[in-house]
């Protein structure tokens, strides 16, 4: 079957669609909703069953979830509702350091360590003296433990506080979308979701919001490992059943794409959620298109002078080690995905897909199709039609456009303008360019960069 016979098949089903949000800090968030405000021109967002993320993504997506329901946003009411106050925020204020709880907690955390090294100078005997010491520093160390909980006090007071009171989890449920939230339980080895509708795992089992602050979710979803500690969230107030032991007291929480970077885990098993919790069939979204923004930063040369340090040296080869691990079954993945999607594209059944990635630029999928004149003839077609509208003459523009954005940081301080006008831009037209080759959504008109600068512009 070719693949334009396969598209037809699938079209006569109704579309739904699937948005998985990597991780990767601010500026995984700004390249997702750059993707976001395409589907949205493209009215595609009307097909969207729902959106899952971990980390940077997480915050575009609680975002999202918060200030309406996407699948029923013009482009006009995106823009304004969602867009422009998130986009503002992240570039000239950031999250976590734009609030004053962070820097007073910081101001504390830097007064109270040179308490405790005033400790070991004070006039007593050394036996009192190192009572006092060790005492100061364990006392020191939980405090510097509550990093985790005074970053998910930055996010509810610069954007999880809806009506100047903190967004509940609960209240982010939709009727045409769920919006899920990827944390990993470190103890498990396996992902948490948390939704509007429920929080659930393969361990932990089934169970309900309750009063769970969207702000701790989103931040348990990127406590990124070392930069914050893993966060211990009570058990109890969400009634879990149905779980595959029993239910601990706490549920112990780091980034989510310590599992899975791409958040790509809850749609493709979907399916595989409602064999194990039948009752519960009607609460999944099964959808049969998956978009997966993947904003990773590509591994990058490093340096090993560090390394050569007498016992420290040893962390920083351990660190570089996961690293190395973590890059490549990430790679892996990303390979199993497009096997599934093309299979998928060629049976006219089964999932199918593609990716928007923030290392290519809108050239890497054109020019690979347009090639594949036997294989994929209809993406090969519409490859034609993308490079034909991207025009040879940007081709080394977007080219370095690609390369500076994957280089971006992975911070939640704010970006600056130009960085974040680069990201929405770039996931726009990467994601235009992509889905269009392979999914055949609508090609349009690549919008003037000038678009993108009057959404990150201050208002005046």
């Amino acid at each position: 079957m070719t693949d334009s016979a396969a598209t037809r098949c699938l079209d006569t089903r109704t579309r739904e669609i699937a948005i998985a949000l990597s991780g990767g800090g601010h500026r995984a968030s700004l390249f997702g909703i750059g993707v976001l405000l395409y589907l949205t021109d493209a009215e595609r967002n009307r097909d969207v069953v729902s959106v899952s993320s971990v980390s940077g993504g997480s915050l575009t997506n609680a975002w999202l979830a918060q200030r309406g329901d996407y699948s029923k946003l013009t482009a006009e009411e995106l823009k304004s509702r969602v867009v422009r106050p998130f986009v503002r925020q992240v570039a000239h204020y950031g999250t976590l350091w734009a609030s004053w709880t962070t820097w007073l907690y910081m101001v504390i955390l830097c007064i109270s360590l040179l308490g405790v090294i005033a400790l070991w100078w004070l006039p007593i005997d050394l036996l009192a003296r190192s009572i006092y010491f060790v005492l100061g520093l364990i006392g020191w160390g939980i405090l510097f433990s509550l990093r985790s909980k005074m970053c998910a006090l930055a996010f509810q007071k610069t954007l999880y506080s809806a009506d100047g009171y903190p967004t509940l989890l609960r209240d982010i449920q939709r009727e045409n979308i769920q919006h899920i939230i990827c944390a990993t339980d470190i103890r498990a080895g396996h992902h948490v979701y948390f939704s509007g509708d429920f929080v659930c795992s393969y361990r932990l089992g089934w169970g309900c919001p309750r009063e769970l602050h969207l702000a701790d979710s989103v931040q348990a979803s990127a406590a990124f490992p070392g930069g914050f500690s893993p966060r211990w969230l009570s058990t109890t107030q969400h009634s879990f059943v149905e779980g595959a032991q029993k239910t601990p007291h706490f549920m112990v929480l780091s980034d989510g794409g310590v599992y899975d970077n791409m958040a790509e885990q809850w749609p493709v098993g979907v399916r595989s959620r409602k064999r194990r919790w039948p009752a519960l069939e009607d609460v999944f979204k099964e959808s049969n298109v998956l978009v997966v923004v993947d904003a990773s930063g590509p591994m990058q040369w490093a340096a090993v002078r560090r390394m050569r340090l007498p016992a420290i040296g040893e962390i920083f080869a351990l660190l570089r080690v996961i690293r190395v691990l973590y890059d490549k079954t990430t790679a892996h993945r990303r390979s199993t995905l497009v096997d599934r999607f093309d299979r998928a594209e060629r049976d006219g059944r089964g999932i199918k897909g593609a990716f928007v990635m923030i290392n290519r630029s809108p050239y890497w999928t054109a020019d690979y199709f347009s090639k594949q004149t036997e294989t994929w003839p209809g993406r090969a077609e519409r490859a034609l039609c993308v490079l034909q509208m991207l025009g040879e003459e940007n081709r080394e523009k977007w080219n370095h456009l690609a390369k500076e954005n994957s280089h971006v940081k992975t911070t939640l301080s704010r970006l600056g303008s130009d960085v974040s006008v680069n990201l929405l831009y770039h996931g726009y037209v990467s994601a235009m360019a992509n889905l269009h080759v392979i999914l055949d959504f609508p090609l349009l008109t690549v919008p003037s960069i000038n678009r993108f600068r009057c959404i990150v512009a201050k208002d005046k």
